[in-house]
């Protein structure tokens, strides 16, 4: 089971939210930085190698042309203002691509060509949250009236889920402001998790839950 949501997903900097939870130390020939420059009709990767931090990779976006463009990453989009914008992806270590498109009335998403390519490194401590279920798996959502308040940590709250003698809990993925991940390991591979959202009062809503079935 592949947890798309965390795969890819924009987030972008303003305020205080631009600050990072926490960072990492570069490997030497890395960026701290994912660089990309595109005008619609191509999309140049000036950092093929970036280092990703705790809270996920951050991105400077150049757009040269003097029109909003449309920028993608394998399992998500959103439209980008001409010049300099700065995000956040939150994409698995690994290889990944990123693409710029023209903003049109019949854009298509999945258009075939434009990709380039780069290097996600994983930052220190990396747990993944993905699960790979020998048999069936689950996935379910959680549904909060308006207002709700979560628990004060995510991690006690999970131990109140899950646990039996021998397996760990531990924070998987990327930590952001607005959502934290907790994985059940088994033999150290995650075998089940519950992901978190702020409440926006500095508390914690379980919003999903997924995992082996078996």
């Amino acid at each position: 089971m592949h947890r798309v949501a965390l795969a890819a997903l924009f987030v972008v900097l303003a305020g205080a939210c631009a600050d990072p939870i926490s960072t990492t130390p570069t490997t030497d020939g890395a960026s701290d930085t994912l660089k990309i420059r595109c005008d619609g009709a191509t999309t140049d990767v000036l950092t093929p190698t970036v280092q990703a931090r705790s809270d996920g990779v951050p991105l400077v976006l150049e757009n040269t042309s003097d029109h909003e463009l449309f920028v993608q990453t394998e399992a998500q989009g959103d439209g980008v203002p001409p010049g300099e914008t700065s995000m956040r992806l939150l994409i698995l270590p690994g290889g990944s691509r990123f693409r710029c498109l023209e903003m049109s009335d019949d854009l298509d998403p999945g258009v075939e060509g434009g990709w380039a390519r780069f290097d996600v490194l994983a930052p220190q401590g990396w747990v993944s949250p993905d699960v790979d279920c020998p048999g069936t798996s689950y996935q379910g959502v959680a549904d909060h009236a308006k207002g709700a308040r979560g628990v004060a940590d995510p991690l006690e709250d999970a131990l109140k889920h899950f646990r039996e003698d021998g397996d760990e809990i531990v924070q998987a993925g990327y930590a952001t402001n607005g959502e934290r991940t907790i994985v059940l390991l088994r033999d150290g591979a995650p075998i089940a998790g519950l992901v978190y959202i702020s409440d926006g009062h500095g508390g914690w809503l379980q919003s999903e839950s997924y995992g082996c079935s078996d």
